[in-house]
């Protein structure tokens, strides 16, 4: 039943795309993800991807760097050093466009460290989002030292948004957010627990969460490989970066050489401090917890009250997947689509969208923003454009 689900699901959500949307990962680089695997290869996969990127990035002396996108880096937004945002606008067209917010995963950087022949990213979701009508926000995240500290600095980012965000061309009232992997965590308590909420409410008409989960007790969701961290054990023992780097002659599966000119240790788009890059062991909920802790911390009862849209994206070589949604999004999925009675579909009232990416990887899906392979943000972009 939950297989028929999930493809009925991804058949309900492809099949109101355009043929442009429903573009396919390029054979070559297919063949490239399949033998990566299905584990966590941030630099293998950047490698496959970077050669469908613009040839200047983060790292070269170019200017402008995105010609018609005016970029304004480390934008401050809170009190901690982190609490950074960099904004992508368009630098001629209309006003009071929508705003497109990215969690990333892993340590959270949102200029992503990989070695220099492959440093492009996170820019790409700045640059897709300014090329298709919106402005762009790539925010650094960065740990907390209590369980709700991620999802409290996405509510200082969000209010901060709403009263600037005009400056460079935004609109308020028209804002998504989208989070991978480990930033999952942060957006998911945030959207879920309606008192960290501003005075405008949840303040975004849609949210993605994209190969990632969050305390969703008391519904059984199944671990995530990784511990909710990439680089960490997970379930088992499992470490979903071992292996990386393998398939491409890499040294490491993360790279230092990439590190932005003039960062120190530490800085959003620096190194990483200390051993262990990006990942390392942690609970995906701030640390264990008794199970009446986790069920009064759980993001369950503001999902279902949220009035944000909401879409899940699973890719299909991401770790512990074979052939549909994660378990996670699945029974999330289920669960709200309740609210909506028996008759529920997809995408339609409190039914969230689902898409499952054929043939992309958990990094991959990120890394293919602003390329010609489409796989994912077709559907997202079309996604965005339903909402009202």
């Amino acid at each position: 039943m939950r297989n028929t689900t999930c493809a009925l699901a991804t058949i309900v959500l492809v099949t109101s795309m355009s043929a442009a949307a429903r573009a396919q990962v390029p054979a070559d680089i297919a063949q490239g993800l399949k033998k990566i695997g299905a584990i966590v290869d941030p630099s293998c996969t950047a490698k496959l991807y970077r050669p469908l990127m613009p040839k200047n990035d983060i790292s070269s002396s170019a200017t402008p760097l995105y010609p018609g996108i005016a970029v304004s880096r480390d934008v401050s937004f809170g009190k901690a050093p982190k609490d950074v945002v960099d904004i992508f606008s368009a630098e001629k067209g209309p006003n009071s466009r929508p705003v497109l917010i990215y969690i990333p995963g892993g340590a959270g950087n949102k200029i992503e460290i990989q070695n220099r022949e492959a440093n492009a990213f996170y820019d790409n979701i700045g640059r897709w989002a300014t090329k298709n009508g919106m402005v762009g926000v790539t925010m650094q995240r960065h740990a907390g030292e209590s369980w709700d500290d991620g999802g409290r600095d996405v509510s200082t980012m969000i209010q901060w948004l709403q009263a600037n965000i005009a400056k460079y061309r935004g609109n308020p009232d028209r804002m998504f957010i989208w989070a991978h992997s480990a930033g999952n965590v942060p957006l998911g308590t945030y959207v879920g627990r309606p008192e960290l909420h501003g005075a405008k409410g949840v303040g975004v008409k849609g949210v993605i969460f994209m190969s990632g989960q969050f305390n969703v007790a008391p519904l059984e969701a199944g671990p995530f490989p990784g511990g909710g961290r990439r680089g960490g054990p997970g379930a088992g023992g499992f470490n979903p970066l071992a292996g990386s780097g393998s398939s491409c002659g890499s040294s490491a599966a993360i790279s230092e050489e990439g590190a932005v000119p003039g960062r120190g240790p530490g800085q959003p788009g620096g190194p990483t401090p200390g051993a262990g890059g990006r990942g390392g062991p942690g609970q995906p909920f701030g640390g264990p917890v008794d199970p009446d802790t986790l069920l009064k911390r759980s993001s369950l009862p503001g999902l279902k009250q949220t009035s944000a849209k909401i879409m899940f994206v699973t890719a299909d070589l991401d770790p512990g997947i074979n052939g549909q949604m994660s378990a996670f999004s699945q029974a999330v999925h289920d669960e709200l689509c309740k609210l909506d009675g028996p008759n529920a579909k997809d995408g339609v009232g409190r039914c969230p969208a689902m898409l499952f990416a054929k043939d992309e990887s958990h990094m991959s899906e990120v890394f293919a923003i602003d390329t010609d392979d489409k796989t994912v943000s077709g559907p997202i972009l079309a996604w965005i454009k339903s909402i009202k």
